[in-house]
Parts: C-alpha cells; sequence; structure tokens
C-alpha cells in the first residue's frame, strides 16, 4: 500500500469520481481504477459499488476513507515534527485568489521577505474551491481564500483576516434607489455559479427572489468588471478595501443584500507544517493591515 494510493483513494472522496480525481493527482483515469484494483486487491475485499454508471463507495469504501485521511494526517504531522527544531523551510508555495493579489496581500509580502530575506515565496493564484484541494493534498503549504463552505479535514484550519462586503457593480453614471432596478434593466454578468462566492451570490438573489433578464457567466472576476466596465451590464463581487477605492472611480455601485451580503477571507493550512512560523507570522501581518 502506497502513500501515493491512499491520496488517490481520498481524491476520489473529495472530488466525487475517478475522473475528477485523476486530473486532480496528475494520472490518467485509467491509473487511478489500476490503484483502487490494487487497494481492494490488498485489503481483500471491494471498496467501490460498480453496479452503476460510476463507482460509488460502499460500506467498506467509505471506512477506508475516513481511515486514509487519518493516515495521511498523521505522516504529514510526523514530516513536520521531524523538521529539526527551529529550522525554516528554504521556500514555501503560497496559493491567493485574485483579489486578495490587489488587495493586503502585497504588502504583507513584503514585510513577510524583510523578516525572512533568504526565504523564496512561489506564488500560485486561482479560485477559493481550487486552491483548498491543494493544500489538503500538499500541494500548496498554504492557500489564502474565502471561508470553505465545508467541514474541514481534521489535519487542516482556516482563519480569518479579513471581511470583504459585497457590491453590486453597474456601469459609470448609473443611479438608482436599488439593486432591483439594476437587474432589470441590464443583463447579469456572473461569476461562475458553481465557485463558493458565485453560490454565495446566487443563494442571495434566490432568497430575494430577483431572476435576472440575461445572464453571461464568466470564471474570472477580473473579466466580469471588464464587461460592466464597457456596460454590458451589472456585476455582484466582494470588494476588500483597496478593490473599493479603485471600483467607486471606474463603477456605480450599490450594497447588495439586506443586510449587505459578506465573505470572510483567510488562510488555509495543514495544522503542523514546517513553515508554520512562516505562515503565523504572514497571519498577523495580514490581520494587522485589515484591521480598521
Amino acid at each position: 500500500m502506497s502513500l501515493r494510493a491512499l491520496r488517490t483513494l481520498v481524491a476520489i472522496g473529495r472530488k466525487g469520481s475517478f475522473a475528477a480525481a485523476a486530473a486532480q493527482v496528475g494520472l490518467t483515469q485509467a491509473a487511478v481504477s489500476l490503484q483502487m484494483k490494487a487497494l481492494e486487491e490488498e485489503f481483500g475485499v471491494e471498496l467501490f459499488d460498480r453496479s452503476g454508471g460510476r463507482p460509488r463507495f460502499n460500506a467498506a469504501g467509505r471506512l477506508a476513507l475516513e481511515r486514509a485521511e487519518e493516515i495521511l494526517a498523521l505522516y504529514d504531522e510526523l514530516r513536520a515534527q521531524l523538521n529539526p527544531e527551529g529550522s525554516l523551510p528554504g521556500a514555501i508555495v503560497l496559493g491567493v485568489i485574485p483579489s486578495a493579489l490587489t488587495g493586503p496581500v502585497p504588502e504583507a509580502l513584503a514585510a513577510l521577505k524583510r523578516t525572512y530575506p533568504q526565504l523564496q515565496v512561489r506564488i500560485r493564484s486561482g479560485i477559493s474551491d481550487a486552491l483548498a484541494p491543494r493544500v489538503e493534498e500538499a500541494d500548496l503549504d498554504v492557500a489564502l481564500i474565502s471561508e470553505p463552505p465545508y467541514a474541514l479535514p481534521a489535519h487542516c484550519e482556516w482563519r480569518a483576516y479579513d471581511e470583504e462586503p459585497f457590491y453590486v457593480v453597474g456601469p459609470p453614471g448609473m443611479t438608482a434607489r436599488d439593486d432591483v432596478e439594476w437587474f432589470r434593466d441590464l443583463p447579469f454578468v456572473r461569476f461562475d455559479k458553481t465557485a463558493w462566492t458565485g453560490a454565495m451570490v446566487e443563494g442571495q438573489l434566490m432568497a430575494r427572489g430577483i431572476r435576472p433578464r440575461d445572464v453571461i457567466e464568466l470564471d474570472s472576476m477580473e473579466a466580469v468588471l471588464s464587461l460592466v466596465e464597457q456596460g454590458l451590464g451589472v456585476a455582484v463581487v466582494p470588494l476588500n478595501r483597496a478593490r473599493l477605492h479603485e471600483a467607486s472611480r471606474r463603477f456605480s455601485l450599490l450594497p447588495f443584500g439586506d443586510p449587505q451580503l459578506r465573505r470572510r477571507v483567510g488562510i488555509y493550512e495543514k495544522r503542523r507544517h514546517p513553515g508554520r512560523a512562516i505562515t503565523d507570522f504572514l497571519y498577523d501581518t495580514l490581520r494587522e493591515i485589515c484591521s480598521p
């Protein structure tokens, strides 16, 4: 039994299919199937119900998944504990949502480099729901993401450092008493509703009974804002303080929701890892920068 096979098993549990897990762990779907067959032969029991169109965990598979998560957490904890006391890694790989890169992160990274001048920081940009699994799978050391909408694995934690209110963003010069008029008069340029942030917006629209007349759906927040700036519609986006100041010069803005919808942004990492002192410093710096 290999740790790689266990990580693949966990990826299947989190992604819901062999194909999606294969994309996450960097294997072909056929290779994932072979890994799972090998695990079943080693355990002497089937882990999946293959009677339907797609393999699903059976009772034995759910137990194996639970134990695999525990084994991987223990392994990662051991690796962190064996790191020589007081030593620090020479590099960390940091996942960051794009909005944070235009907010407090550059200032925090500058402070980090002043304190740890030899440290190499490698940045990977992406949306929250793509970055979180990469932390869980040890592909990233830490990620700056919005609050996960699910129960976290026991070996991971998320700590908030900022809160971002949502605004309806319209072309310059628009006036209205409330955002309902904007949704009625212009198409809705939507950020992917399957993403965490997009799902929050969709839930609020449904709760308020707002059904935009036309919808353009994109997977990039910057692309959404570019279309709005060209007068092609209105959008709903979270804005940190730096982005709010910039957006107020480029767009017409109205608070979204009553009370105004907000999302929390934080630092997501494993509870134990060799760079914990570094990420604690980064977290404290971000909180200080974002404090009112």
